[in-house]
This record gives C-alpha cells, sequence and structure tokens, in this order.
C-alpha cells in the first residue's frame, strides 16, 4: 500500500497484492549436494495465483519443484565431473544440520484501511516545499508492506510468519550553486502503527529540510582531504556495514572471487579492543525504536540467533546459514533472502558496542587535540551520508565507498564550516583500526541493504566514531546549472 505525492499533489495511491515463490531443490548428500553459487535462477517461471485456492497452488508447486529438480541434477552432474577431473577441489560439505523440525505459525496481520487519511496527509505535507522555489522536486511518501511467509521443507519444517513494515520518506532534490546535484531525504521506518509520525512532526521535518538544502546549496566544495574526523551514528553505521557486516557473512566465504578478507582471522584483532560487534535477529525495538531487522526464523526454516561477532576487538564467529565455512559448521539462523532469490548469510540488527565512550562534546575536543597533534589546519565532522558501497571480491579493489552529504570542517578553535563535493574511501582493515573512541550517542539507523539474494530490511545501532585519519576524495558530479527563469505561467 503506498501514497505518494508532489507539491501539494498526489502521484500515486495504490494498494497492490502479489506473491513470489522460491523452491530451492538439492541433489547427492549433505557432504556433496548439487549447490553451487549462481546455480540457482534468479526467479520463479510459475504464476502465482493470488487465491488460496489449493488446486492452482498445487500445481505451481509441482510444476516449479519439477524444474528445479532436473536443474539440480544437471548442476551435480556438472559439479562432479569437475571433482573428479580435479578442476574444483571439495574440502568442506555442502549443507549442515540444522535445527529440530519447527512448527510455527503465526496469524496474517491485516493492513489497516488507511489510503483517504494518507492521501490528505500526503498532500499537506508535501505542499510545504511549494514555499521554496530552488527545490526542483520533492516527493513525500507513505508506504506499508505486509509480509507474509510461508515455509515447508522435507525436514518437516512448517513456519508462517507475519509482519508490517511501514515507511514514511519526505525527499527532495536541488541544485547547488556551482550545478552539482544535491538529494536529501528524511526517512522513517517502523513496525508499529503506533510509532506513525504526527502531520506536525511531518511539516516541521519538512521545513528542517528546506532549511538545511538551502545552506547545502551554498557549501564550499572541498579538496582532496587525509586526516581525522568524527563519523555521526548514522555514517558509522553505512562505515561498519560496509567495511565489516557484509564481510562477516558467512556464504561469501565459499565464493571462488570473495577477497575473503577475514577468512584466516578468527580470534585475531580486527578492531580496537574497547570495540565489540554484535548481530541479533531476535530484539524487535531498542530504546523505543523499531527495528526492521528483527525475525524469528530465517529462510532455511531456522531459528534467528544472537552472534556476538567481534568481542573486545578480536574476531570470534561468522554470519551462517545452511553452507558451512571453515571452522564453521552449524547455522546459526542467518540465511535471508527476498523471496525471490535463493537466501544467504546476511545482516540482520547490527549493534556496536563500545567501552571507551565519550560525550558528543568530549569527543569534539578529542578531535581538536588530534588535528593539533598532527598539526592540520581542521579535522571533519561527517554528519550525513547519501549512500554506501562496498565490493568484496577479487576482480575489484578491496575498498569501501561512501558520499558525505553533510560534511563539516573543524578548526583548532572549534569553528565549523559545511563543506561538499568529497567522497570518504578506504580499505575495511585500515580504516576501522584507526577507530580511537566512541560517543554515548547510540542511534537506531533502519534502512534496507541490497545484496545477491535480494533486497532486505536491517537495522545498525551506532554510536558516532573518532578516527585518526580517513581520506577523501574528489566526487564526480554532474554540473548542470539551476534554470534562469521561474516557471512560467500557464
Amino acid at each position: 500500500m503506498e501514497v505518494a505525492g508532489s507539491f501539494g499533489a498526489l502521484t500515486h495511491s495504490d494498494h497492490q497484492n502479489f506473491r513470489t515463490l522460491f523452491v530451492d531443490v538439492r541433489v547427492g548428500s549433505q557432504e556433496f549436494d548439487s549447490f553451487t553459487p549462481g546455480s540457482h535462477q534468479l526467479k520463479s517461471h510459475q504464476i502465482i495465483p493470488l487465491d488460496d485456492d489449493p488446486e492452482v497452488l498445487r500445481r505451481a508447486l509441482w510444476y516449479e519443484t519439477d524444474l528445479r529438480y532436473k536443474q539440480a541434477i544437471m548442476n551435480f552432474l556438472r559439479k562432479k565431473g569437475r571433482f573428479i577431473s580435479g578442476v574444483e577441489k571439495h574440502n568442506l560439505a555442502d549443507f549442515s544440520s540444522g535445527n529440530a523440525p519447527i512448527e510455527h505459525i503465526d496469524p496474517v496481520v491485516l493492513l489497516p484501511e488507511k489510503i483517504p487519511e494518507w492521501e490528505s496527509q500526503v498532500r499537506k505535507v508535501s505542499a510545504i516545499f511549494k514555499s521554496a522555489p530552488d527545490i526542483e522536486k520533492s516527493q513525500v511518501k507513505f508506504r506499508a508492506d505486509r509480509f507474509t511467509r510461508y515455509f515447508y521443507d522435507s525436514e518437516k519444517n512448517k513456519i508462517r510468519t507475519s509482519r508490517i513494515h511501514y515507511q514514511v520518506i519526505l525527499e527532495v532534490w536541488a541544485k547547488s550553486e556551482s550545478g552539482d546535484s544535491i538529494h536529501d531525504q528524511e526517512p522513517f521506518y517502523f513496525s508499529n502503527i503506533n510509532n506513525f509520525p504526527s502531520s506536525d512532526e511531518l511539516v516541521e521535518k519538512a521545513e528542517m529540510l528546506i532549511e538545511e538544502v538551502g545552506r547545502l546549496q551554498s557549501a564550499t566544495r572541498m579538496d582532496p582531504y587525509v586526516g581525522p574526523a568524527i563519523f555521526s551514528p548514522e555514517a558509522a553505521a553505512v562505515l561498519f556495514h560496509e567495511a565489516i557486516g557484509h564481510r562477516l557473512e558467512g556464504d561469501r566465504l565459499r565464493q571462488a572471487n570473495d577477497g575473503k578478507t577475514f577468512m584466516k582471522k578468527i580470534g585475531a584483532q580486527i578492531l580496537p579492543g574497547f570495540l565489540s560487534v554484535v548481530d541479533n535477529p531476535n530484539l524487535d525495538s531498542f530504546a523505543g525504536h523499531d527495528l526492521l531487522g528483527y525475525y524469528k526464523y530465517d529462510d532455511e526454516g531456522q531459528k534467528a540467533e544472537e552472534v556476538v561477532l567481534v568481542d573486545q576487538g578480536r574476531l570470534k564467529n561468522f554470519l551462517m546459514s545452511r553452507t558451512p565455512v571453515l571452522g564453521f559448521f552449524r547455522t546459526n539462523g542467518h540465511a535471508r533472502g527476498d523471496g525471490q532469490k535463493r537466501p544467504m548469510s546476511r545482516m540482520s540488527n547490527v549493534i556496536v558496542r563500545s567501552e571507551k565512550r565519550l560525550s558528543p562534546q568530549q569527543l569534539k575536543t578529542k578531535l581538536i587535540e588530534e588535528i593539533q597533534k598532527q598539526n592540520k589546519p581542521f579535522g571533519l565532522l561527517i554528519e550525513k551520508i547519501s549512500g554506501g558501497e562496498t565490493h568484496t571480491g577479487t576482480d575489484a579493489y578491496q575498498v569501501f565507498k561512501g558520499k558525505p552529504l553533510y560534511l563539516r570542517k573543524i578548526y583548532p578553535d572549534g569553528r565549523e564550516e559545511l563543506v561538499s563535493g568529497v567522497d570518504f574511501v578506504g580499505t575495511p582493515l585500515s580504516m576501522v583500526s584507526k577507530v580511537v573512541a566512541t560517543g554515548d550517542d547510540e542511534m537506531v539507523i533502519n534502512g534496507y541493504c541490497g545484496a545477491e539474494s535480494g533486497l532486505i530490511p536491517v537495522t545498525s545501532i551506532t554510536p558516532s566514531i573518532l578516527l585518526t585519519e580517513v581520506e577523501l576524495q574528489g566526487a564526480h558530479e554532474k554540473n548542470l546549472r539551476r534554470p534562469i527563469l521561474p516557471p512560467p505561467e500557464l
């Protein structure tokens, strides 16, 4: 269910139902079966009915299962041939034992009938942007997604879960004085409708967006930089997600082209000793905020488990599906997918804990001390990031990248200056080792992560962090000047 509007007018109002089907068939044994990365075609070949018609559903399920069985036979024979010929080694089992059979049936939740009310709110809130002539495009979107998942397998697991995720997103597009594109947004993600923001709160956020974009339009473009920086909780969430989280997803370590950054570092120090990282899908809220990464059972029918990934800086574990990894032979309930692609081990609720916590003012003071120690003209405060990405394969550089949106120079005398025009870039092992302190300002950051098994909801709970060194490179921008004249009268 989605309602969207722009400048006081509705652009979209719709209610859609659809079903997806994913069938996974393996032949062989747990030690050696038909699975290889990429062996499953991406989408179902069957048309899945919305009606609960047993005959139609049975037909679709059977023909899809028959197709996947035939594919599995062919994959198994090809894999066996590569193994016999010596082209491919086989040192680990392909599939691990799961938990005892589970039967868990949640009631199906119902979407609230809110479209007329939402349409009125969207018109009201989006009309606020009419007062800002420099904003070229705007959107206010209310969305509710109900996910009802049915899971059955040959091990007698029988699971139905049902949950609603809500999104309220205010976003605007503009151009700076030099022609750089600016895109900013204020998102709200939650699962309890009682946490829906009020109209007054949304109007206040819209007005704040207008002010902030106005400041960004006149921000000074800065040159590439290397030096100390504070990452806000939102920026730190991107850093840990991209630099650490993806590299601790166990399924990646079975891929031939993965860089395996942390494969042989169990027990080794990969973070400063005052930091620990936990992934806990069983948490549904934190400090009054809903967590989108919450689930009870993963997409292989296994119980979700809390996993201590890093304890006092030392690597302890990986996020595991039922695909074994060297030294780890059981799942911890982290196989996740979008219902159309094969599940793989993915993050859920990632929590960064610190034993070296400072107040925001103390953290800024420590940044200034680091600026003076390194004899730098300024340090940086990265408040908001508009996007992040990473590459874990061996066919490209092992780096991650983020695009700061709100970036401030912090001078030794405490002055601040808003700047723009750079991206931060780094290698995972190098950058995370430069964290020297954190704030006491943990924040819940909900969002969606796209990877090989699809787009899934995730959460990060992180404090701000101080790094002794961050590298920023010049950002590539398409410079298009703002219109000289206002829109003509019709």
